[in-house]
This record gives structure tokens, sequence and C-alpha cells, in this order.
């Protein structure tokens, strides 16, 4: 039963995919998704399925790592696949955006639970094309442009990682993740491998595609191209670079480096744009700046790695879920417009992004900092500039927001409804115990409001 349902994950929205086009195409979204959180919840860990007969043969496992990125990924899918059967059900295209819904997501769920490269690789080049069709659901010239400029980019990254994946397979004796942390592996994959899933995480100068993708995309697409499916980039450094294996340390200082000019890059830009869904697409681009500088903190000391990215992880699944839930409340926005419940919730996703005290962003940031800490690096003014730079952009992000007019007013209904219990569990996952009071960040966030303030008042 366990085997069964580990690998319903992916095969049951690629098997939904026969009714797409069909008027059950409403109910298939969100219910595609319900093996994969099954799976997370009641599947044990190190359950193991074999499938010898799909290409070079495909292994699928349940980890520690996958069961974490498996519950939040379903979550945010299930979510999103609510959120759009309940408000483009009057959408004459919602059977092609449900198609190419389902096969992003079946894509998406497969790369968490694969265990070997081929499986990996297979999931993630099949949620990255299908993306495309979710940007290109609206029709009009700009639409149009973002999804030709985000499919040129996800080519380029799909080709740079086909290449590593061959280079990982030529030389290695085994294809599974778990003989890759004591392998060696050529500085050749290693710059495709940081190159291709780069782009996923767009990092400076591989970010061109992320701020015109977010706002061309409807509010659920964008929630699952903000949340799920940049994670995916997160998880794919962390399977085929696992920062214990001490040949990757001469690359730690370049990632560093390559973080702070993402940091400085989302918040900057980020500042300057006039959309509040280009906003959140720029602070996207930072907290990815953060990421990776942690990330290349791992693999500078391996010895510390484990905890480095154990806060790693918690810091990204906060990142999915707030961020993707934004994405949703913008679209409740545009159909509600400045209700005083609407910019309470907002209000409450910002606080908890910046990581207000006891908050999940709080949790987030006071577990990566100390991980960061226990490696030997400072990177408090790293942190430091990084709160400030979010609270400007969240600032930003709700005086755009508060400037747009709904535009089809509605009462408070079931996609409402969804909306906010995302939101809800967005302010406390994914730290589920009450966290103590902590100073730790205050300093900084305090900052950045002393400068809206400033800013505001002169």
């Amino acid at each position: 039963m366990n085997e069964l349902l580990l690998a319903l994950t992916w095969s049951l929205p690629l098997l939904m995919l026969a009714f797409a086009r069909s008027r059950f195409v409403v109910a298939l979204m969100p219910l595609a998704v319900l093996p994969a959180l099954l799976a997370a919840m009641l599947v044990p860990v190190g359950t193991t399925v074999e499938i010898p007969w799909l290409l070079l043969g495909l292994t699928l496992q349940l980890d520690e790592l996958g069961e974490t990125f498996l519950m939040f990924s379903a979550v945010m899918w299930l979510f999103a696949g609510l959120y759009a059967s309940l408000t483009m059900a009057e959408d004459r295209r919602l059977g092609r955006f449900g198609m190419f819904f389902l096969l992003a997501c079946a894509g998406n769920l497969l790369l968490i639970v694969a265990a070997d490269i081929i499986a990996f690789y297979l999931g993630f080049a099949l949620m990255g094309l299908a993306a495309t069709g979710l940007i290109a659901h609206r029709r009009s010239q700009h639409v149009r442009r973002a999804a030709r400029i985000y499919l040129a980019w996800t080519l380029v990254g799909e080709m740079a990682l086909f290449s590593a994946v061959v280079l990982l397979a030529q030389g290695a004796d085994s294809l599974r993740f778990s003989d890759l942390a004591a392998a060696t592996i050529p500085d050749t994959a290693v710059a495709l491998l940081l190159f291709g899933f780069g782009i996923k995480l767009a990092l400076p100068g591989l970010h061109v595609w992320l701020p015109l993708a977010y706002p061309a995309a409807p509010a659920a697409a964008a929630a699952v191209l903000s949340g799920p499916m940049i994670s995916a980039g997160v998880l794919g450094w962390i399977r085929f670079l696992p920062p214990g294996n001490p040949t990757l340390e001469a690359w730690a200082d370049g990632l560093i480096a390559i973080g702070v000019v993402g940091i400085a890059l989302g918040v900057l830009a980020g500042l300057a744009q006039r959309d509040p869904r280009a906003v959140l697409g720029y602070s996207s681009i930072a907290k990815m700046g953060l990421v990776t500088a942690a990330f290349g903190a791992a693999m500078a000391r391996p010895d510390a790695a484990p905890g480095i990215l154990a806060a790693l992880v918690a810091f990204t699944m906060h990142h999915l879920i707030v961020k993707g839930s934004l994405f949703l409340g913008l679209g409740e926005w545009q159909r509600n417009g400045a209700r005083p419940w609407l910019i309470a919730v907002l209000g409450i996703l910002c606080l908890a992004m910046i990581g207000m005290p006891f908050s999940s962003g709080a949790g987030a940031k006071l577990v990566l900092g100390e991980s960061i800490a226990v490696s030997g690096r400072d990177f408090t003014l790293l942190l430091g500039f990084s709160a400030i730079g979010t609270v400007l952009l969240m600032t930003r992000f709700i005086w755009l927001t508060l400037q747009q007019e709904g535009t089809v007013p509605t009462a408070f209904d079931r996609a409402s409804l969804v909306w906010v219990a995302l939101a809800a569990l967005a302010t406390l996952l994914p730290f589920t115990q009450p966290l103590p009071f902590t100073t730790s960040g205050l300093g900084a966030i305090a900052a950045g409001f002393a400068i809206v303030a400033a800013y505001t008042g002169s």
C-alpha cells in the first residue's frame, strides 16, 4: 500500500490528463494532489519503489528531505488547485490551464520523490516545460513575450542539466543520489548543475525570466511558480551537489558572493517596480540569494553542512508557502478590492515574510542564522541587510497593492476561504510549536521600518 501511494504521488496527475478537457477538470486539479499529501503524512521514511521498465529504470524513495518538500509542495499545489477551480470555473480555457497544471504538478512531485538522477531530471524537465502553458494562459502580447522568454531560459537550463546528468552517469557506478555524497563530481558537471538550477533559482544574470513570468501568470499559476517550482532548484542543488562532499569546497566562496549579489539585486530592483507582482518576483530573487549564500556556507564546512541544510530547508519551505499565499492574495485583491479583512491578511503575511516575532518567518530566520554561525561564517551583516531589504520590499508591495482597484467586486466566498486558510497555515508553518520571543533580527527590522518612516515623512 505504501509503495502504491508513493507511485501515485506523481502518476495520478498524469492519469487525470485524460479528463483535463472535460467538465470534471474543476475537481481534478485539487484531487490530483491528494496521494502526495497522504504519502507525506502516512508513508514511512525509507519506502522505495523500483520501476525497471521506465526509461533506464527509475527509483522512487521517500527520505526525510523528500518528506518535507513533499508535504509543503503538496499543500501549495492543493490550495492553488482549489483556488483555480473556484475562480476560473467560467474561463473557457480552463481545460487547457488544467492540463498544464496537472503536467507541472506531476513533474514537481516526481522530482521530489526521485531517488536517482534520471527520475529527477525527468520530473524537473516536465515541470519546467509545462509551466510555459501556465504562464501563457492569458492572451496578450505581454503574456506571450513573457512565456517565450521563460521557455528560452528553461530550455537553456534543461540542456545544461542534461549535459551534467550525462557526465555524472559516465563517471559513476550508480545513478542513485545516496552514492553521490562520496563520489568525485567533475568540475564541469558542478558548473553545469549550478548554472542549470541557478536559472530556476533566478540567480543574478539568470533571473531575466522571473520578473516577466510572475506578473503574466494567473494567480494560481504564480503561486506554484514562486513556491514549489522555485524550491525545486534548491532541492536539485542538495541532491546533486551534497555539501558534505569535500570535493565541492572550492566552489563555496563563489556561491556566497553570488548570493550577496542576488540579495542586493532583488532589493534594489524590486524597489523600482510599479507592479506589486513584480515586487514579489524580485523579493524571491533576494530570498534565493540568501539561500545561495547559505548553501555556499554549507559547502565551505562539510562538517557543519547537515545543520545548515536543515535550517536552509526550513527557510525555503517558509518562503514557498508564504510567497505562494501572497500571490493568491493578489488574486483575491483583484476580485474584492480594498476590503479590511483582505488588507489585514495580506499585512500578516508580509509580517511573516519580514520575520516578526512569533511568526514562521522569525523561526526560519533564527535557525538559519544560528546554523550558519556554527559553520564559522559571519553572516550578521548579510542577514541584517536581507531583513532591512525585506521590510522595504514588503512595504513597497503593500503600498502598490493599495493603489490598485478590484476589477470584479465579490463577496467573501469559498475562494476567499481557501486563501485565508492557506494564509493561516503560512503564518504557522514550518514551526507548529510556540516559539520563544527573541530579539534576534529586531534591530534590522526596526531599521527597515525607520527607513520607510523617514522616506514617507520627507
